[in-house]
């Protein structure tokens, strides 16, 4: 399998799926392998892995061969195996700053995440789509941890995480320590982006996941997402999809309980259909067998 990037927490919960795996169904062997979503498509798909976590909006722009996949042409030949945790966006400003919609933040120091990764692309994506080009801002691709560091010393103006997991490890910290205020995505951009991009849809972070510095809750906030998931091969065997899909679900508590992304799901989403891309086979006859879908 190809998991997620090294030192990612995805790993442990993907050595855990594996664990199961080995326990329950006896014909199985392996481990999950360190990739980023991008090349652990592109791998899938050249035959390099049998699995592979992904995001739905990278396995979408693997099926439109747009984003990372320009130079590769249109991929395919993969299916949903099982969805897990949700991302949004959030775009966080200081509560002092002037700024007050995207636009404002024109020339200045912002940071979407890691280089690569669903934030980046959703973040140039939605900047082209409100009529901008990514050179209009000053964008760090950073990871988490040094992007939020910056932003607290100030050498950033904004974080403009476009597609992230809620809740985010490095804003707990962020929040907990700076006034902030947030930066709403326009209604008319998400309708844009969920009809335009498969793997896209219009998401909302929930209220009450974050406690800001002066101790109230972040308020509902509008945005576009998806989700996390893993992906097989079409041709991999129905049996053993079936038999994959039914273990993770007969143990989808233990991994709730090491895993805060999968806090507010139940064993039913892990049966949530992600927009343009299919459920193997396999996958699906068990989520039915169960009543996870009609």
């Amino acid at each position: 399998m190809a998991g997620g990037p090294q030192g990612a927490a995805t790993n442990a919960l993907y050595s855990m799926f594996f664990e199961d795996f080995k326990k329950h169904i006896p014909y199985i062997d392996g481990n999950p392998t360190n990739s980023d979503p991008a090349a652990a498509v592109a791998g899938l798909v050249q035959g390099k892995y049998n699995m592979a976590q992904s995001l739905s909006d990278i396995a979408g722009a693997a099926l439109m061969g747009e984003g990372f996949f320009e130079s590769t042409g249109k991929l395919s030949g993969f299916k949903n195996l099982v969805t897990l945790w949700p991302m949004t966006t959030v775009f966080v400003v200081r509560a002092d700053s002037p700024y007050e919609k995207l636009e404002d933040l024109k020339g200045k120091s912002v940071s979407p995440g890691p280089r690569g990764g669903s934030n980046h692309l959703e973040l140039i994506r939605v900047i082209q789509e409100m009529g901008m080009k990514e050179e209009d801002f000053k964008i760090q691709p950073l990871g988490f941890d040094d992007a939020q560091q910056q932003f607290l010393d100030g050498h950033l103006e904004a974080l403009l995480y476009t597609y992230t997991n809620y809740p985010n490890p490095s804003l707990l910290n962020v929040f907990a320590t700076e006034n902030v205020r947030f930066i709403p995505l326009p209604e008319d951009i998400r309708e844009k982006m969920a009809s335009k991009y498969i793997g896209i849809e219009k998401t909302v972070l929930p209220e009450g996941v974050y406690t800001l510095k002066d101790g109230s809750k972040n308020p509902e906030i509008p945005g576009i997402g998806g989700n996390v998931h893993v992906i097989v091969p079409d041709n991999f065997p129905e049996d053993v999809a079936y038999d994959m899909a039914k273990v993770l679900c007969e143990n989808f508590e233990r991994y709730k309980q090491s895993m805060n992304a999968l806090a507010s799901m139940t064993v039913k989403d892990f049966a949530k259909e992600v927009p343009g891309i299919e459920f193997h086979p396999g996958a699906l006859k068990y989520y039915k067998e169960q009543g996870y879908i009609q």
